[in-house]
């Protein structure tokens, strides 16, 4: 087998076990079964099946979707880590008391951009634009996510550092398209990543 496509075949296996297991987690371990609905959990598989299918653009639309959050609760991460102190309050739940395996699959968070950077040098370049899957893909989930309420907050379609209101969701759309325009320039430009 061609290193490429082994680098392929692993990269989509890891990331659809980290997302089938993210989603099995929340249903039967966690008691919450919204987690399917998670950006970070349905961009597993979505990236899981874009390297095992070898296609760039659904790869891309993932890494365009998911770089600057995951890179904000990185960040957040490695604060909590080193001060105790969290800058936005999203990952300290990774320090407090729980599940081993939920702590297993929320380190996801730490590698799922390094390694699609990497991995996805070894699959060929498609010609579709990937910023309109990436859209397509960020609007139901974005929908869904609104349907639950505020409560749930999930993927923080509702509020974010005390930022809510009725403008928030024009806020929170022109913020991840902007996200997804910037990383999608940021893959476009750099060629060390293709």
């Amino acid at each position: 087998m061609k290193k490429n496509n082994l680098i392929s075949l692993i990269t989509g296996i890891i990331f659809l076990i980290f997302g089938t297991s993210a989603i099995l987690n929340g249903i039967f371990l966690l008691k919450s079964p919204l987690t399917i609905i998670w950006f970070c959990h349905i961009g597993l598989i979505i990236l899981g099946i874009g390297f095992l299918a070898k296609n760039k653009t659904i790869i891309d639309s993932q890494i365009n979707i998911l770089a600057i959050p995951l890179l904000i609760w990185t960040a957040d991460f490695l604060q909590f880590l080193l001060t105790k102190n969290s800058i936005f309050g999203i990952s300290a739940y990774f320090f407090q008391q729980g599940e081993l395996t939920s702590k297993i699959i929320t380190s996801q968070h730490l590698f799922t951009i390094p390694l699609s950077l990497y991995s996805r040098k070894f699959v060929k370049k498609t010609l579709r634009n990937s910023i309109v899957l990436s859209l397509i893909v960020m609007a139901p989930i974005f929908f869904l996510s609104e349907f639950f309420g505020p409560e749930k907050n999930i993927n923080l379609v509702y509020n974010f550092l005390g930022i809510s209101g009725a403008c928030y969701t024009i806020l929170w759309f022109m913020i991840f398209i902007v996200m997804i325009l910037a990383t999608n320039l940021a893959l476009n430009k750099f060629k060390k990543f293709d």
